[in-house]
């Protein structure tokens, strides 16, 4: 019976423990929610957040970031020294990660932990650290000019094109600059301990591209390059066929790439930079954005033909154009029609373009090894007769006949590569098969029954004024030289065969 009576009396005793433990514990605020309140004895910046809840905790930290923005930073090495004010780079204190640390001190763990971390708050306090961010991109700016005393930019290996076609790599070197990282944790430290100077860590800068990259790229000469030319005195289709080369000068392509005219140059859109110009719309020349485009793909097409490069994709213009043989362009629309070429070389391509005094160069770089003499013959092989339209025009006089637009016809054309190694041909391919449609000639046919009556007291303008019942004719013109020039490869450019000439008047994009 007492061993009975024992047993009972330590089975009251845990149970009481039990009961009377969290009651205490509760009692003290030790079950307090971490989205309440903050335990005594925390602290930001030795400012105190014990008993705040999470807004007013917040509101306390926010404060105290409003006077940090207002401090200066005094950045040292060895001699040289300059200020950084901290509201110009963006500082801002993580208020919230801030906040949710002090929230949860004292509250981890088991309860037995949880109590022993209180007390040790209660005794000896908690420091919080400062968790503090900046704006990247004005910080990385305003150091580079501060320090542009003691910080060198490190420069990029490049490569350098002689007036015969060789390329040879121009070394990078590396720079000096600051070590970023270090640099904050100190900023960070020094507010902490109310210090408001920081010493500079330099470290080496490696340029991104190097002298070893570039020469593992194998590029020594010129491939292959083609020259087209057109009228610079038409702004807004020469600025087009600038903007549009650009995005192809200094292009790498990697071995196996296939490269996209369409992706490389982009939308063409006011927003891109482009002028309103006349295109090809329906076998016409309308305005529209961009026009000038097709000339540099174009011109690329070219280029890839006498580089002995594949071709994965080309369309030819509606009708034909006037800077290049016939059925050697490449028209290219975006989101519908592309030009598309693959470097089936064993090594790195380097593109480059010039565009000046009317004429645009593009010159496709590589591994010489892979080089070789390209000619390219283009013929027609068919000529479509164009129809005579009539159309009826109650304005001229009944009978008379006046042509609004002259018929030019269409062509088959038929485009082929040789390529010769030492003199000697080592493969011919049909590169493509171009269909240009006739354009019909558009005659008005006057059916008015009485003639156009003029007031005899109208004055005559100082120029003089037409003749009743005629037309003033707007007549087309080629802008450009016919055809192009090859250059650097070896390449001959064939002339378009009697008969493949381009009729006058068209004018592609």
């Amino acid at each position: 019976m007492p061993a009975k009576r024992s047993l009972n009396l330590i089975k009251i005793l845990i149970g009481s423990v039990i009961i009377v433990l969290p009651l205490v514990l509760f009692s003290s605020g030790f079950f307090v929610s971490a989205s309440e309140k903050i335990y005594p004895g925390v602290k930001f910046m030795g400012i105190e957040l014990g008993g705040l809840n999470k807004e007013e905790g917040l509101a306390k930290v926010a404060e105290t970031e409003k006077n940090f923005r207002a401090k200066r930073v005094v950045l040292r090495y060895h001699g040289w020294s300059s200020t950084l004010l901290l509201d110009e780079v963006g500082f801002e204190i993580n208020e919230e990660a801030v906040i949710n640390e002090a929230l949860n001190a004292g509250k981890h763990g088991s309860i037995i932990e949880r109590w022993q971390e209180r007390k040790q708050i209660e005794k000896n306090g908690l420091a919080l650290e400062l968790a503090l961010t900046f704006d990247e991109e004005k910080l990385a700016q305003r150091l580079k000019d501060l320090t542009s005393g003691i910080t060198t930019e490190p420069v990029e290996a490049t490569f350098k094109v002689s007036a015969d076609g060789k390329v040879t790599v121009v070394p990078s070197r590396d720079g000096i600059g600051l070590d970023l990282e270090k640099l904050k944790k100190d900023i960070a430290k020094a507010l902490y301990e109310k210090d408001q100077e920081v010493v500079l860590s330099l470290v080496p800068v490696s340029a991104s591209r190097t002298t070893e990259a570039l020469e593992s790229m194998k590029i020594n000469g010129l491939l292959g390059g083609y020259t087209t030319y057109f009228d610079a005195g038409k702004v807004s289709r020469t600025y087009n066929i600038s903007v549009a080369a650009r995005a192809f000068d200094e292009l790498l392509v990697m071995p196996g790439q296939v490269v996209s005219f369409n992706e490389v140059v982009g939308p063409r859109s006011s927003e891109a930079g482009y002028k309103t110009a006349p295109v090809i719309v329906n076998d016409e020349l309308v305005d529209g954005l961009g026009g000038g485009v097709c000339q540099v793909s174009t011109t690329l097409y070219n280029s890839v033909l006498l580089a002995n490069l594949e071709i994965k994709e080309r369309y030819n213009h509606s009708i034909p154009v006037s800077y290049v043989p016939i059925g050697r362009d490449a028209t290219v629309v975006y989101d519908a029609l592309d030009f598309k070429f693959s470097n089936n070389t064993g090594d790195y391509l380097y593109i480059k373009s010039y565009v000046s005094g009317g004429q645009i160069t593009i010159n496709i770089y590589g591994n010489t090894v892979y080089k070789r003499d390209v000619r390219i013959n283009s013929y027609v092989t068919d000529e479509i007769d164009f129809n005579v339209i009539y159309e009826t025009d109650p304005n001229l006089p009944k009978g008379t006949e006046v042509v609004k637009k002259e018929g030019s016809k269409g062509f088959l054309a038929y485009t082929e590569r040789v390529v010769y190694l030492n003199g000697k041909e080592e493969k011919r391919d049909a590169q493509s098969y171009s269909d240009y449609n006739p354009i019909n000639k558009v005659i008005a046919v006057g059916t008015s029954e009485t003639l156009p009556q003029v007031a005899p007291s109208a004055p005559e303008s100082p120029g003089g004024q037409a003749k009743p019942g005629t037309l003033d004719r707007l007549t087309g013109g080629t802008d450009q030289p016919t055809g192009g020039a090859s250059t650097g490869s070896g390449a001959t450019n064939i002339p378009s065969i009697p008969g493949t000439n381009p009729p006058a008047g068209h004018r592609a994009p």
